[in-house]
């Protein structure tokens, strides 16, 4: 029921892409050279690709006799089930037709399944089901299940619905419709989800997925949406993207029944992931109902406030931000031991807030000195990435960029997570730009961390 379209490549791999076909389909026919073309994409190093197959063909069913085409409900019990797939942390989901029905209802029924997803994608489902299929559902189990007004529709958008699948699904979503499918109407492919989710592309029911090149529609959409974020290679990487993803949701579930009780440690994990997610309302709800913070717990409220000022420009977020990055510098510098690697964190933060917000250039300079006198003096090796990457920053604000940029390189080399790697290079393209570099020389940054050569 399962093949593999990428023999070749090692078993190491931990996420990997299901495609899953509709009614009458089969795993080649239907996918044709899409997987061909996805095997070839650089940016989705990392993902094994299978093809996920049923029985589905137009004759009508003898039910009750010998045997019929299984329905929607056994093929999704099988699809979960697939001993394949049980070895991959995260999967990628891509559905045509009926083949969407199928995959949904294992979502909704196998909360295991539903966890591993990273992406889920549409092509042509009739979610809302097929007025047409109660005409012929005496004919055939497979349309019975796709009738609008039938038990399995309705059953399957009512727990798609109690999950909250529609507002938080915790993986990537599209729903992708024909803009000529005259089989499966909009108002069942696209009507049931938000209209942030929906796509629409060349071609009716069948020709949306004829794929001469890579440069295809449908081939671009699948690319956009499984590397969104991501970047080309490095620790960024699409497969990377998507095992830290999983890792986030499951500190969520961990942590967030008991978000009341948990010390400093635990409500920055939280938060972090609830940010990493799309949730940074609620990583400031969290933090905020803190009682007791310690300088990490600041910087991490701070950095969120921080960044939701970039977006949009509140001034009280910046203000709120400031005034937190300077309360954790000061409880770092204040013990007779000062805490040289807490001091450095908010130090650089602050210097780059006097420029982006304060546009105060001296200050930001005598900020960047003396972070640089606590990078010299931090302890904590678990934090040379970080340290490396302040001194690359606070260097590039005392307009020592060559200096800057080594340090930058030096830190691209370690070993580190992908929300690592996006915050400092996020960080150092933002210090780098207010502090008037070329659009060259960002770029030189920016392919540090994105598993590019630096440029010299």
């Amino acid at each position: 029921m399962i093949e593999k379209f990428n023999n070749a490549v090692s078993q190491k791999n931990e996420v990997a892409i299901v495609f899953v076909h509709g009614f009458t389909g089969d795993r080649k026919g239907t996918w044709g050279n899409i997987p061909e073309f996805l095997l070839t994409e650089p940016s989705l190093s990392g993902w094994d690709l299978f093809g996920f197959g049923y029985q589905s063909k137009r004759r009508f069913d003898i039910l009750k006799l010998w045997s019929a085409d299984a329905g929607l409900e056994e093929i999704a019990t099988a699809l979960f089930s697939t001993p394949e797939l049980g070895p991959y942390q995260r999967l990628a989901l891509v559905a045509h037709s009926m083949g969407g029905l199928v995959v949904q209802r294992a979502l909704v029924k196998y909360p295991d399944f539903l966890k591993r997803t990273s992406h889920l994608i549409l092509f042509g489902t009739p979610s809302a089901g097929l007025v047409k299929a109660t005409l012929l559902s005496v004919a055939k189990q497979q349309i019975r299940n796709m009738s609008a007004s039938g038990d399995f529709i309705q059953k399957l958008r009512g727990d798609w619905h109690n999950l909250d699948l529609d507002t938080k699904p915790p993986f990537r979503f599209l729903a992708i419709a024909g803009e000529l499918d005259q089989f499966v109407p909009p108002e069942s492919s696209l009507g049931p989800f938000p209209e942030s989710t929906q796509r629409v592309i060349p071609g009716n029911h069948l020709s949306m997925l004829d794929a001469g090149s890579k440069d295809a529609p449908c081939v671009r959409i699948l690319v956009d949406a499984l590397t969104t974020g991501a970047a080309p290679a490095g620790p960024r990487s699409a497969a990377r993207l998507a095992l830290e993803k999983g890792a986030f949701q499951q500190a969520i579930e961990k942590l967030w029944p008991q978000r009341s009780e948990l010390d400093d440690d635990g409500v920055t994990q939280l938060a972090l992931a609830l940010d990493a997610v799309g949730r940074r309302g609620e990583a400031i709800q969290v933090l905020e109902g803190h009682s007791t913070k310690g300088t990490d717990a600041l910087g991490v409220l701070a950095g969120r406030y921080k960044r939701r000022w970039l977006v949009e420009r509140r001034r009280t977020d910046v203000e709120k931000a400031v005034e937190l990055y300077r309360r954790g510098y000061s409880e770092a510098t204040a013990k007779e031991r000062p805490n040289h690697d807490q001091a450095y964190y908010h130090g650089i933060n602050l210097a780059y807030l006097e420029l982006a917000y304060g546009g105060d250039y001296h200050a930001a300079r005598e900020l960047a000195k003396t972070v640089l006198e606590h990078c010299e003096r931090a302890t904590n090796p678990k934090q040379e990435i970080w340290r490396l990457a302040t001194e690359g920053d606070a260097l590039v604000i005392l307009g020592r960029k060559k200096e800057g940029f080594e340090k930058h390189a030096a830190a691209a080399k370690q070993q580190m997570s992908p929300w690592q790697a996006l915050s400092i290079q996020e960080q150092a393209i933002r210090t780098a730009d207010v502090c008037g570099l070329s659009e060259e020389d960002i770029e030189r940054l920016s392919d540090l961390y994105e598993g590019g050569l630096f440029r010299t």
